[in-house]
């Protein structure tokens, strides 16, 4: 058995059942569905990524893991291509109990009977992740449901904790997939960073983004953001339809996805190559207050304190140039956190109670908007706290002035 899944029987009360859906398709529209993304909790688990699959802890008498999933069909695979054998499962995750999906609820039934109270007990307890925003269209949620009405005398306890508190901390392989999407992002930075001052319009550095990373094998992590001049002061602009101006500063928050691990990385440029004086004060503001958190970032600190400081600096720094007269106008050009966990999701669960521990990932992006000029900057990189402070995962993607222009000059002669 591996240490994920002992983790979670660990955590998991004698007399209980534990699922865990790793999703299906959503609907787009009439026979159409939109790209599948496994629920991240399954797929930490087993590693598997396909829909229609749910596996099974039991804690009873003795601890049993199953897995539900779809079985090999001549007709589906005309369609859908080629599903992996149980064999081919029990191989690839070590799960000796591989059951037909369809078999679920009959299979519950006998567990939570009296038919097999000789075998597990007698089991009280389902354990099913709750924590979906979108409630309405989380399998778990659906699931849970009809099993209210089947099972009033099974409770029922909500697993998300178990999960934010084991995928806060990153073993030696997550932090070698960070590190790969990361990568790729920095590649297509460079590429983004050559071409801005030919390109016309933002949905042209899109495009290329999602190219130079999708010829490695990458996706998007998120929806990226291409915003030039006012609309870099939209946290979550994602049209990128407009034209660009030659004095504009564009800010790209993107970040390659790739085996199911994210980057999360911001930078911005000049679209000219050459930031003007004002704009090159206001960007060493936030590139200092960045430097200086990830400099300062240590085990033992907890989020608040992360977060206030990062907002302290601002604040500090702002007032010395005259752009607030009071430390607490920040919020008028700083409104958003200093930063979130990374992992195999973006703004990936944690238990936010924690201290920084060695083996966080985190990102660190200080930013200011400044509507009135029509400048939005934020410089954002990817930190693995260590035992002794952190490591920027992120640290050999260009951020200083001297150094974007030196690379945007190059390419301009």
């Amino acid at each position: 058995m591996n240490k994920r899944i002992q983790y979670v029987f660990d955590q998991m009360q004698a007399g209980s059942v534990s699922l865990i859906f790793s999703g299906t398709a959503a609907v787009k529209s009439a026979d159409q569905t939109l790209p599948f993304q496994v629920n991240k909790n399954f797929f930490y688990l087993t590693g598997l990524t396909r829909p229609n699959q749910v596996l099974a802890l039991i804690k009873g008498n003795k601890n049993d893991v199953v897995l539900f999933a779809e079985q090999r069909s001549k007709d589906k695979e005309k369609w859908d291509g080629i599903l992996p054998s149980f064999d081919v499962l029990k191989t690839l995750t070590g799960i000796q109990n591989v059951f037909k999906t369809e078999t679920l609820e009959d299979t519950l039934s006998d567990w939570f009977s009296n038919q097999r109270t000789s075998i597990y007990g007698e089991l009280k307890m389902l354990y099913v992740d709750l924590s979906l925003k979108d409630r309405r269209v989380s399998s778990d949620v659906l699931f849970v449901n009809t099993f209210k009405t089947l099972y009033p005398d099974v409770q029922l306890l909500n697993s998300a904790h178990t999960f934010k508190v084991m995928r806060t901390l990153k073993d030696e392989a997550e932090i070698k997939h960070i590190k790969a999407a990361i990568d790729i992002t920095k590649d297509a930075i460079d590429t983004l960073m050559e071409s801005l001052p030919n390109m016309l319009d933002e949905h042209q550095l899109h495009a290329l983004f999602k190219y130079e990373i999708d010829k490695k094998g990458a996706k998007e992590a998120f929806d990226t953001i291409c915003a030039s001049g006012k609309h870099a002061v939209i946290l979550h602009y994602v049209e990128n339809n407009d034209q660009i101006k030659s004095n504009d500063l564009v800010l790209f928050d993107l970040g390659a996805s790739l085996n199911e691990y994210n980057a999360d990385i911001s930078r911005t440029l000049p679209a000219s190559g050459v930031f003007s004086d004002r704009q090159k004060a206001l960007y060493q503001l936030v590139l200092d207050v960045e430097e200086a958190i990830i400099e300062w970032v240590k085990p033992g600190i907890t989020f608040k304190a992360f977060k206030e400081k990062g907002r302290d600096l601002l604040a500090e720094k702002a007032l010395a140039i005259g752009l607030i007269k009071d430390e607490k106008d920040i919020i008028n050009y700083y409104y958003h956190g200093l930063g979130h966990h990374l992992g195999l999701d973006v703004h990936d669960p944690c238990d936010y109670d924690m201290v920084l521990t060695p083996g966080m990932v985190i990102t660190v992006e200080p930013g200011l908007y400044v509507a009135e000029e029509n400048i939005g900057i934020r410089i954002e990189d990817d930190i693995l706290i260590t035992k002794t402070g952190c490591e920027n995962l992120s640290s050999h993607i260009p951020k200083q002035i001297d150094e974007i222009e030196a690379i945007m000059r190059k390419k301009l002669r």
